[in-house]
């Protein structure tokens, strides 16, 4: 019987991927050793850095507000929510209207 030579590769958490982006990222960091101990290669690194730089640029070019994200709205949806708004102050207009009216009728 033959055995795989190659090592499975631990699943590592997005937490601790970042965090060994940090510690490689550290003036003087003995990157070899710290890719060695958490099981990954030097190319693994460079494609983190990439993911990393990837991830910020998005986040910077779309700064919105935390937790919810920006949508777009057809020109169709927007004309309709428009009139729709419209016609909702009208009406809340002239139900202050009358209900001006009918204190003015009590008093």
């Amino acid at each position: 019987m033959t055995t795989n030579p190659k090592k499975e590769r631990a699943k590592l958490t997005p937490e601790q991927i970042y965090e060994i982006y940090l510690e490689c990222n550290a003036p003087g960091a003995p990157v070899k050793a710290i890719m060695e101990r958490a099981g990954l290669k030097p190319w693994d690194l460079v494609a983190i850095r990439r993911k990393v730089k990837a991830a910020a640029m998005e986040a910077l070019a779309n700064p919105g507000k935390p937790g919810r994200k920006q949508q777009t709205v057809s020109v169709e949806q927007y004309q309709k929510i428009s009139k729709e708004l419209s016609e909702t102050k009208d009406a809340l207009a002239t139900v202050g209207y009358e209900l001006s009216l009918l204190k003015k009728r009590t008093n």
